[in-house]
């Protein structure tokens, strides 16, 4: 759901926005964590082509989007922590849809 979409249901129901209900969009984040975004959606992704599981993203290309966007040397760790910590919650929402789509054995 969107900011917009949220707002819109808030005053169709005539009730009040919580705060802690509204919806964050990429805007909200500082301009390093947009960034992060970004360079995570460049980075390919690895599969365990024979078990089918998602290993994580190939940071092999990682300094070159460092140079790319620009990002000071200060601030590359904590663009890593935002690409490790993506990369973590990806890893877990794949793993889980594969366990929904996997018959389980009796």
């Amino acid at each position: 759901m969107t900011k917009e979409a949220y707002f819109q249901m808030c005053e169709e129901l005539n009730s009040e926005p919580v705060e802690s209900e509204i919806p964050l969009e990429v805007d909200d984040f500082p301009e390093l964590v947009q960034t992060s975004f970004v360079i995570y959606q460049y980075l390919t992704d690895i599969w365990d082509t024979m078990g089918g599981q998602y290993l994580g993203k190939d940071y092999s290309i990682i300094f070159n989007l460092f140079d790319v966007y620009q990002i000071e040397k200060s601030e590359q760790i904590l663009v890593l922590e935002f690409l490790q910590r993506m990369d973590s919650i990806r890893s877990k929402i794949v793993s889980d849809k594969i366990k929904q789509k996997t018959p389980q054995k009796r």
